[in-house]
């Protein structure tokens, strides 16, 4: 057998591999990302739905009500509104931005940082409003 031949079969398998290569990364990145986009969405939904949830406990119970509590803020979030009697995380994912919200009883204010990472958070119940802040 001529050295040729020997190195057109060795391209040729090495071309045969890459073609079944190549289409599964490509695959197991896309789910990789879908994967990371449904964990971010999954964790803003906890944390607005903790906050929700404890701003309401604590306007319950009236002035001066107070709860300090972690919360885990993810990857991606654009802005964090506490306006009106909604908790909203604005997220940004593979597909767009995405609003993770919730309603509660009382008005809200206050302010929460949109950089990732685990914060502590006193919520304090005032006269007609429920503030939230970084401790």
């Amino acid at each position: 057998m001529p050295k040729s031949q020997v190195a057109t079969e060795y391209l040729l398998i090495i071309a045969v591999g890459m073609l079944i290569l190549i289409p599964m990364v490509v695959h197991l990145n896309d789910m990789y990302i879908a994967y990371k986009d449904d964990s971010k969405i999954a964790s803003a939904k906890a944390t607005v739905s903790k906050i929700a949830t404890l701003s309401n406990f604590v306007y319950s119970q009236g002035k001066p009500a107070r709860v300090v509590t972690r919360i885990y803020m993810p990857e991606g979030i654009e802005a964090v509104e506490l306006e009106n009697k909604t908790v909203n995380f604005r997220l940004r994912t593979k597909s767009g931005i995405i609003d993770v919200s919730e309603n509660t009883v009382s008005n809200l204010a206050g302010n929460l940082p949109t950089s990732p990472g685990f914060y502590n958070i006193a919520i304090i119940a005032e006269e007609d409003f429920v503030n939230i802040t970084v401790v």
